[in-house]
């Protein structure tokens, strides 16, 4: 069964760990947009080295059948014929070895300026890369070229690469800086769309041999930082949530351990409280308290330990026990009738599990008198299943038990408790009982449970009764049911029988 304690902490948890998965996503989405950009610049640039590379074999193969070793009308035809009949519309360029002009489709005319140089040699096709660079200004890359070479000439296609990239950068939030690397290292082109950039991204293509590189904005890294941050928050909380849980679960399994060894050793043992009917001065009934006694002869507080032991799973066992510990010391008072009945705490979790219904069944069958139990329900956990606390109530009332309802205004539901259960009795806490005769004391409280119990007719017990003006003031609001220090404390059952002589 889920603590309630821990439920902030699992929260918390869940907050963090949806931030930490969060940012991951975010970071993967970055990674991936900028990845897909990548493939479409590589792939673009693939397609136009093959574009070109048909485009330069097919007039490679035109000028084989010709005779001229110049720049002349008879080259230019060719290359106007190819540009007319060829799907690819893009300018071949010729310069024959030694030559100062070059030839076109557009004609003939001198060798532009400035130079373009020879960024790759021969690749494995035969292809050359060329791109012009201004000398003024080194690093304002211009347009790339791919070239064929022939001891007669040259041939010379641009592919557009670079305005493709620049417009498909036009969009990309994340980039601040992009650069194209060639394999020894060359750098094509550089493009900044953002002043202020951060961090590098690398792509290394096994097709192309380019070397992509992003730089992201400050907008980006402030993101990342951001998420960092959460991201780092997150994990020392989750760390820390973590050690609050697991110290829970080591805890409970430190207690279960306990609890274990000390019902199996024995170490529990059964104190009784009387209950004092004041108009007749006897003593009308008795709780049953657990006890547990250490090794070294001293009592464990049962405040310290009470608690984990309702929400440890050894609880009913324990409560088994109790029940019939209690029926065997107490057989012979409850046959004389010198007591009515035996008081035993049971939490609204125990009777929800079900158990309590079997076990009232095989205790009939084993002999026990369950007809002097009368059990207290306590309200220290919530109230789920109020079907499973109505059958155990209706069999309780079929065997002849008592059923109490305890600590009433302390827990949970304790006025459901009245308007949806049959109770025998009523338990005003000592919280109330406590207060009375003194400033802090609510009366108007006790006197609306009282006024409760009466028209729902069942009888009142008032709990922690200690001075004779508490007894004195309860017995004026017609309490006369009263159990505390003032009577008796909880005694083992040889004191408790010399008590009632």
């Amino acid at each position: 069964m889920l603590n309630t304690k821990n439920l902030p902490w699992l929260v918390a948890a869940a907050l963090m760990l949806c931030a930490v998965i969060s940012y991951i996503f975010t970071l993967y989405e970055i990674y991936t947009r900028l990845e897909t950009r990548v493939n479409d610049f590589d792939s673009f640039y693939s397609q136009r080295l093959e574009s070109a590379n048909r485009s330069l074999v097919a007039i490679e193969q035109e000028l084989q059948g010709l005779t001229v070793d110049t720049c002349s009308q008879e080259v230019v035809d060719v290359l106007k014929g190819q540009l007319l009949t060829s799907d690819n519309q893009v300018i071949v360029w010729v310069r024959f070895t030694g030559g100062q002009l070059v030839c076109s489709a557009l004609g003939i005319s001198q060798l532009p300026q400035p130079q373009y140089y020879n960024v790759i040699g021969s690749m494995e096709n035969g292809l050359h890369i060329y791109q012009e660079v201004d000398s003024r200004n080194l690093n304002a890359k211009k347009p790339i070229y791919v070239g064929r070479h022939t001891e007669q000439y040259q041939l010379f296609i641009a592919i557009d690469l670079l305005p493709y990239i620049e417009d498909k950068l036009d969009n990309c939030s994340d980039c601040g800086m992009f650069s194209i690397q060639l394999d020894n290292q060359y750098e094509l082109f550089e493009i900044k769309s953002s002043d202020l950039y951060w961090g590098t991204l690398k792509y290394s293509s096994e097709i192309t041999g380019l070397t992509y590189r992003f730089s992201l904005n400050l907008y980006t890294k402030a993101l990342l930082w951001f998420g960092y941050f959460i991201a780092v928050i997150a994990f020392f909380s989750m760390l820390f949530v973590g050690w609050q849980l697991l110290k829970g679960v080591i805890r409970q399994y430190y207690w279960h351990r306990l609890f274990t060894t000390a019902l199996n050793k024995k170490d529990f043992y059964l104190s009784y409280q009387p209950v004092v009917d004041t108009e007749n001065l006897d003593c009308f009934g008795v709780e049953a308290l657990l006890r547990w006694s250490c090794r070294d002869g001293t009592t464990r507080s049962t405040c310290d330990f009470i608690g984990s032991l309702e929400r440890d799973p050894i609880m009913p066992e324990v409560t088994r026990w109790v029940v019939k510990t209690a029926l065997t010391e107490l057989r012979e008072l409850l046959d004389a009738n010198v007591i009515r009945w035996c008081s035993i705490n049971v939490s609204a979790m125990e009777i929800e599990q079900g158990q309590m219904l079997l076990f009232l069944n095989d205790l009939v069958e084993q002999g026990y008198p369950v007809e002097y139990l009368s059990f207290e329900l306590t309200e220290r956990v919530p109230i789920s299943n109020w079907q499973q606390l109505k059958q155990f109530i209706q069999l309780c009332q079929e065997l002849g038990c008592k059923i109490k309802l305890d600590d009433v205004g302390t827990g949970y539901g304790g006025s459901l408790c009245l308007q949806n259960l049959d109770f025998d009795y009523l338990k005003i806490d000592q919280q109330f009982v406590g207060h009375l005769g003194t400033p802090q004391s609510k009366l108007s409280l006790i006197e609306s449970y009282i006024a409760i119990a009466k028209e729902l007719n069942i009888k009142v017990i008032a709990e922690g009764v200690e001075t004779q003006e508490q007894a004195e003031i309860l017995r004026t609001l017609g309490v006369n049911l009263h159990q505390g220090w003032l009577y008796s404390r909880a005694l083992p059952v040889k004191e408790l029988s010399a008590y009632l002589k």
